[in-house]
């Protein structure tokens, strides 16, 4: 069983008896961090000030030229600053006379420093004070040679949906509102609690010149938000991919896909990617390559409906046709086709349409630019009865169309389609609507000429400050946001704001800097892996929460900012490997977390898929619970390690031999030694999507699981080492014989010596063939676990090795992939056919040094951490995966397992 490393042990120990008598502050007090710093910077409230059902944190948008020094959110709208001189409006980055830079950074804060306008600095302390209150400290110096004078707009901009109920208190200085934080369908399948109506309020602690709230930013047509309804059930759901290559989704965004769907070859009737949602709020196009749509906004749907639904990619310029029937119709049918991206044969778009509504808003004009040979069809939808676009003029020979009959206080949309001379139909344009007001910008530009502030539909609610400072003078403003439940809530939330007003920061810097003290310095002098060291230890401690709920101890999620349904519902074991690394920055919340599995552990052994404080995930899958990969007793034993603490091992020494026995009892249906993955087998291995094998061959209950083998090995040798610590001879010795005995047969039924490398096997005969001649050698990064299980011999060894530094297979440019290169299934961008999952590249690197292959292991870490920190020099966040072949990271960002490459940075440090 291998200890920590030597000179990791010894940093730690000379790195604790500095820390007694330590001075210095800490590198993330002491930054000088520009747009091309590989520094993270997403922030959330401390984890004694969170808590899990509404909580709000923020992403620090500083390095976007095009855009402001925004504090940017998933859904509750983006927190922004403008100034305004008697020449310039300055809100984008490139517009400022010096650009920011960031002085200190931690996971609950950021201090920053830029000058808007020339002679004019600005000094900002940001905090997210708790989950529900975030307050900026705002100074301006007046540096030139002469007085200054400018107007500030601090304004929140809400792009996901609206604001609503705004209202303004000129006595209190503060702007209310409303807006929606929709979950997701995993959300509420798993009946996580939720708020879905926040309470808002934004406060200033000077009276402001004026309060302001508007339907756009810069003369945008005002977007109805999606129409949802919870309540509703799903009636009848089409769904599936958009597929540009049989292994390539469509994820393009702004602009994003478009959609029109037609009932019965009906052209009076149509749904577009604006279509109501029952049931759930999934976007009818999303981001990550699916489409759906809900056929019962067709008024009378019935079986043997004929839909057609066409989707088109403006960015590709190609068309997916996805066409059937409806069939089994009932309550909450859903039916998936994926759809293929083909040559468009459809005439293009109608162009540039715009309307005008009239003062009183009795009537709309719609007009747009002619297309030679072009008829148009108009349609409009009524947001107060459905979400079907109806015809309501047709065949056209002008882009042109009045609509004089509105109704007082009703909300229409509009789409209009261009029809060829083969009558072909177009796509429809984007929607308009008969809302209109004034824009934030035209505001700003002249101001006074605002007909009224929007109630509802607002994407803007803005403060303005006159400002005027002398030579050498200083202004201080502090700003708030909060949100709330209720209205009784707010004002309880309101109050605490009131108190915020003259808190003293210093004091949370001060307590950051404790907590960080405690992190041993990185020995690599290379600035950019210091600051991807510093931001991963950031990020993991920024997803932590406090007790709450069924969980007695503090538990982290995935990511705070943004929220997803899986990724915020609760921990999973292979997301706990990261404890190994930040058990450096906080030994005691690190157990705590482990025994977030043991204080719900069945009777009989088993733990939970996924462990919430409103979530026990258990899957029950062919009768059999879900479990997740047995990864539980290694890292119980690497945290003591770091901790020492002898109570810590008691605890998980029974907790970890408990599911181990239950693992090995329930995982090996043949009884032949070998265990093979169970419950919902593909979500219980970890690799749960895009694997060549699961894809291509078969079930993963179907084979003897190489990797999981593998993990009980390491499992039974971990349970061997903390019996040995906790004095039980006897034990130890008999988890090593349990070790001993699997990793024989490991070597003698999963090794390949043609190939030189290990493959799963089919259950039945022990062979890598299950449907034809040797489909199972398939070189997936599972191959490489013997080595970091300790099973491999040195000669074995030698051949992964040599498999491992084959360019053409895994040894890539940012890391191993989780595929082999060569393989056809592989995709860098995929999911477990391609992309470095860098706490597997940990296992690999620490295989490596226990073979005595530290150079490789360094470089190995070196190419993982420069993808890593060309990321975050690019977006400033840290992401699920990376790509071994460029750089770039996907899918979900604020990923918790990213911050393990603190260990491995520290493991290879002294090669």
């Amino acid at each position: 069983m291998r200890t920590l490393s030597a000179a990791l042990l010894l940093l730690i120990m000379i790195h604790f008896n500095s820390c007694l008598g330590q001075k210095e502050r800490p590198i993330l007090s002491n930054l000088s961090a520009t747009k091309d710093s590989p520094l993270y910077t997403t922030y959330a409230a401390a984890m004694e000030r969170s808590e899990f059902i509404l909580d709000q944190g923020f992403h620090f948008m500083f390095y976007d030229p095009e855009k402001g020094l925004d504090f940017t959110t998933d859904k509750a709208g983006d927190w922004c600053l403008a100034f305004k001189n008697d020449t310039n409006f300055v809100y984008r980055l490139k517009d400022m006379f010096k650009p920011p830079v960031i002085t200190l950074s931690y996971p609950d804060m950021v201090q920053y420093e830029y000058y808007p306008l020339k002679g004019v600095k600005v000094n900002v302390a940001f905090l997210v004070y708790s989950s529900r209150l975030a307050l900026q400290d705002i100074t301006f110096s007046n540096i030139g040679a002469s007085a200054v004078e400018f107007t500030l707009y601090p304004f929140l901009r809400n792009d996901y949906r609206v604001f609503n109920e705004v209202g303004f208190n000129q006595e209190k200085k503060t702007i209310t509102f409303t807006h929606e934080e929709l979950p997701d369908s995993w959300t509420l399948a798993h009946n996580i609690p939720y708020v879905d109506k926040v309470y808002d309020f934004f406060l200033i602690s000077d009276a402001p010149d004026q309060m302001k709230s508007f339907y756009g930013f810069k003369g945008e047509n005002v977007d109805i938000p999606l129409q949802v309804d919870l309540q509703k059930k799903q009636k009848y759901l089409v769904w599936g991919k958009m597929m540009h290559a049989p292994d390539k989704r469509c994820t393009h965004q702004n602009p994003g896909p478009k959609m029109m769907v037609i009932l019965n070859n009906d052209r009076s009737k149509l749904l577009t990617e604006r279509a109501a949602r029952w049931g759930n709020s999934d976007p009818n196009i999303s981001p990550y390559g699916y489409f759906g749509i809900e056929l019962g906004n067709f008024a009378g749907l019935k079986n043997g409906d004929e839909y057609t639904i066409r989707i088109f990619c403006p960015q590709s310029g190609e068309i997916a046709l996805v066409k059937g029937k409806v069939e089994q119709l009932q309550d909450q049918s859903s039916k998936r086709q994926d759809g293929f991206f083909k040559k468009n044969d459809l005439p293009p778009m109608p162009s540039n349409f715009r309307k005008i509504v009239s003062e009183t808003g009795s009537e709309i004009h719609l007009y747009g630019e002619q297309a030679k040979g072009m008829r148009y069809n108009v349609y409009r939808r009524d947001y107060g009865q459905d979400a079907v676009y109806k015809l309501i003029a047709q065949n056209l020979n002008r882009a042109s169309y009045a609509d004089k009959n509105l109704k007082d206080g009703s909300i229409y949309g509009y789409v209009v389609t261009a029809i060829d001379k083969q009558n072909r139909m177009s796509m429809p344009t984007h929607e308009l609507t008969n809302i209109s007001g004034s824009d934030f910008l035209a505001d700003v530009k002249k101001a006074g000429q605002i007909k009224t502030n929007a109630r509802d539909f607002a994407r803007i609610v803005s403060f303005q400050k006159q400002i005027k400072l002398n030579q050498g003078e200083k202004k201080r403003i502090r700003i708030i946001r909060g949100f709330a439940r209720d209205e009784k809530d707010r004002k309880k939330i309101y109050d605490l704001a009131l108190s915020l007003m003259k808190e003293k920061l210093n004091q949370y810097r001060a307590a950051n800097e404790q907590l960080f003290a405690r992190v041993p310095p990185l020995p690599m002098e290379d600035n950019d892996l210091q600051l991807l060291y510093w931001s991963a230890f950031n990020m993991m401690r920024q997803v932590f929460l406090p007790p709450e709920g069924k969980c007695n101890y503090n538990y982290y999620v995935f990511s705070r900012e943004p929220t997803w349904g899986w990724g915020h519902g609760g921990q999973v074991f292979h997301e706990s490997l990261t404890m190994v690394a930040y058990a450096l920055l906080d030994p005691h919340s690190a157990m705590d977390s482990q025994r977030i599995y043991s204080e719900r552990q069945y009777d009989n052994g088993y733990i939970n898929y996924r462990t919430g404080p409103y979530l026990d995930e258990i899957i029950k899958y062919n009768g059999e619970l879900t479990t997740s990969a047995p990864w539980y007793a290694w890292q119980n034993w690497e945290v003591y390690k770091i901790t020492q603490d002898k109570q810590f091992l008691k605890e998980m020494y029974e907790s970890s031999k408990r599911f181990y026995n239950f693992y090995v009892s329930n995982r090996d249906k043949d009884q032949d030694g070998l265990c093979e993955w169970g419950g919902h087998a593909v979500l219980e291995c970890v690799r749960d999507g895009l694997v060549a094998v699961w894809d291509q061959v078969g079930w993963p209950s179907n084979f003897e699981a190489l990797d999981l083998n593998c993990m009980l090995v390491k499992e039974a040798n971990s349970l061997a080492a903390m019996a040995a610590e906790l004095g039980y001879q006897d034990e130890a010795q008999s988890w090593k014989e349990q070790a001993d005995k699997r990793a024989e047969l490991i070597n003698k039924t999963f090794w390949d010596d043609e190939t030189g490398f290990y493959y799963h096997v089919d259950k039945k005969d022990h062979d890598f063939t299950f449907k034809t001649k040797d489909d199972l050698k398939r070189q997936e990064i599972i191959g490489f676990l013997p080595m970091w299980a300790g099973i491999a011999s040195e000669e074995q060894a030698a051949k992964l090795v040599k498999a491992l530094t084959d360019t053409s297979k895994f040894w890539r440019k940012y890391g191993v992939p989780s595929l082999a290169a060569d393989d056809p299934y592989y995709n860098p961008k995929g999911y477990w056919n391609g992309p470095v999952w860098v706490e597997w590249n940990y296992l690999i690197m620490d295989g490596l040094i226990q073979y005595g292959y530290k150079k490789i292991a360094r470089e190995l870490v070196e190419r993982n951490a420069r993808n890593m920190i060309s990321c975050l020099k690019k977006d400033h966040n840290l992401w699920e995966f990376y790509s071994p072949d460029e750089q770039w990271g996907g899918y979900h960002k604020t990923y918790i397992w990213a911050g393990i490459i603190n260990r491995m940075l520290l493991d290879v440090a002294g090669f």
